[in-house]
């Protein structure tokens, strides 16, 4: 569809300080099976190279002429993660900010905030929460700890897709520091 006309690919979302993006938004969907159930919980299914070389290339042109900052190129399970499970853990999040076309941490930052805790250490959920928030994902106060766990599992599938149990760690709190100083918060 023509860049130009609203399509309803996000639905009811959120990001950033804006709510309902259809109407700010271009939305790139890749053919893939998503995920499916085994034994042994969700098994995702991968994207081809040649997808991911397509998409590399129209991203790259949409950023550009529309000035898209990194931290504004988001996945389905960013803006929704209550509704949303996708592009899920396998989408190169980190391979696509490498060459320019989204937010990632740097290491080093991260490694400032953990400051030597255990990664896996469990931290308190409330301010984890609110740097997610500052960093623009949809929390709100009233949200059940089931759902806080949606929104914190979607920033794991995006930040940390090797551990995206939703669980509030010492890790992904330290990502959202380093990405709040790289990036800023959402205004």
């Amino acid at each position: 569809m023509p860049e130009q006309q609203l399509a309803w690919h996000a639905g009811p979302s959120f990001w950033r300080g804006a709510s309902r993006i259809n109407d700010t938004s271009i939305g790139i969907e890749l053919v893939n099976q998503g995920y499916r159930r085994t034994l042994t919980g969700l098994e995702w299914q991968p994207f081809t190279a040649a997808q991911i070389t397509t998409l590399e290339a129209l991203l790259r042109d949409i950023a550009q002429r529309y000035g898209i900052a990194p931290e504004n190129i988001v996945g389905h399970s960013d803006i929704a993660p209550q509704r949303k499970q996708d592009p899920g853990p396998l989408f190169p999040w980190h391979q696509l900010a490498q060459r320019g076309m989204g937010a990632w941490p740097d290491a080093g930052r991260v490694q400032f905030h953990l400051a030597g805790q255990d990664p896996h250490a469990v931290v308190p959920v409330e301010p984890l929460l609110e740097r997610l928030q500052r960093y623009g994902y949809p929390v709100t106060a009233e949200m059940s700890a089931r759902e806080q766990q949606r929104v914190i599992a979607a920033f794991q599938m995006h930040f940390r897709p090797a551990d995206y149990r939703g669980q509030p760690d010492a890790e992904t709190a330290a990502i959202a520091a380093a990405l709040l100083d790289k990036y800023g918060a959402a205004q």
